[in-house]
Formats: structure tokens, sequence, C-alpha cells
């Protein structure tokens, strides 16, 4: 069961953050930054007990005690670019400070193409749509027919959306210009469904907090 100071200090968090709908004010600001303090604290801990405890710390005690391998001392040298950050607090020596965020930034960039391309290249493919009617296993059926209608939607609206960003291609004759209306148009559908995704995500949250307020705390003036 919930201790209830800490259901009372929920109410009492939820009720200033409400507040900020009014105006803003010293106190939702301080609750905003005690959540500030508090994500970053939880993500300390997370860091050293998910990371660096057992992928750094871990190996090089095992090597000087002797209960792991030899070779986990050499995640000491990991000590000398993690030092390097430190010169970003000296105006003097700041550019030493470059040189790891210069590799840490080109191992990112790395990393982020590489999952660019493997999230890129399935979706070229599923991109490959049948629209032959004819093709699936039984021959033709009216249920294959309306998934190659399904798919011929699917790819007008792709391609009439990549026509509409190539900005080097003048929409001046009416073969061009009708597609890219169509673009706009898909675009447009596609992010007021994601608009309408945001907002009802926002109002879960919302009803969330309310049916909190309404039953947990009901509960507890009820218990008293």
């Amino acid at each position: 069961m919930t201790h209830p100071l800490s259901v009372w200090l929920g109410a009492f968090v939820t009720l200033v953050v409400f507040s900020y709908l009014a105006k803003d004010n010293p106190v939702y600001r301080l609750v905003q930054h005690a959540a500030l303090g508090v994500s970053v604290g939880i993500g300390v801990v997370v860091a050293w007990k998910q990371v660096l405890y057992p992928l750094w710390w871990a190996p090089i005690q095992g090597a000087v005690t002797g209960d792991g391998a030899a070779s986990g001392a050499w995640w000491l040298l990991a000590l000398v670019p993690g030092a390097l950050w430190y010169f970003q607090l000296s105006k003097r020596w700041f550019w030493v400070s470059t040189l790891v965020s210069g590799l840490f930034i080109g191992v990112a960039a790395g990393l982020t193409f590489k999952t660019q391309i493997l999230l890129i290249l399935p979706q070229v493919g599923a991109s490959l749509k049948p629209l032959n009617p004819f093709a699936g296993p039984e021959g033709f059926t009216w249920a294959q027919c309306g998934v190659c209608l399904s798919n011929l939607v699917f790819l007008v609206g792709l391609l009439t959306t990549l026509l509409y960003f190539f900005f080097s291609v003048r929409a001046e004759g009416r073969l061009v210009r009708v597609p890219m209306r169509v673009g706009r148009m898909m675009l447009m559908v596609c992010l007021g469904a994601m608009f309408g995704n945001t907002v009802m995500t926002r109002m879960a949250y919302l009803l969330e907090r309310l049916q909190f307020l309404y039953g947990t705390v009901q509960s507890l003036f009820a218990r008293g």
C-alpha cells in the first residue's frame, strides 16, 4: 500500500504543476527544478549501477584483487580520455578537450549513420508493395483486390510526398503541380494524425492525474 505521505506529496506536486495553467509562479519553478534534480540523480545512479560499475569498475577491481582477469586493469586507461573532458573548465587549455569530444562525436555519428541505414533500408523494401490482384496464391479474390487498392493508395502517397520535397523541380506545369499538391495533402494528413496522437497521449496523462487526485486522495479522506 502506498504511504499516505507520498500520496499527499504527489497530490501537492500535481496541483503545483497545474498552477502553471494560470501563470508562472515560484512554487512551480521550485517543483520543476526539484524534478530535474531528481532525474539527474536517478541518471547518475543508473549510470553507475548499470554501466560504470559492471563494465568498468568491476573488471579493474577483479584484476587488483586477483578474482578476475588481469586484462581488466587495462580499463584504467579510460581515465585518460575521461580526464580530458575537465579541460573544458579552462579557457587556455580548452582545446585539449576537443580531442576527446571530437572522438566521441565521430563515434556517435558513425553509430547514428549505421542505425539510420539499418532503419531506412527495411522501410524501402517494405515500400515495394504488389499491385497485381492476380498475384495471390488463390488467384483473383475481392480481398486481394482490396489489398492491392490499399497498396496503390500507399504508393501514390509515398511518391507524391517525395515529389513535394524535390525543391529543385519547378512546379510550373500541371503534370508536376497536381502531384505535389497531393503530396502536400498526404503530408498534412500524416502530421494531423501525429498531432492528434500526441494530444490523446497528453489527455491520457491528464486523466491519470485527475483519477489520482479524485480516487487516491479521496480514499485517504474516507480512511481518515
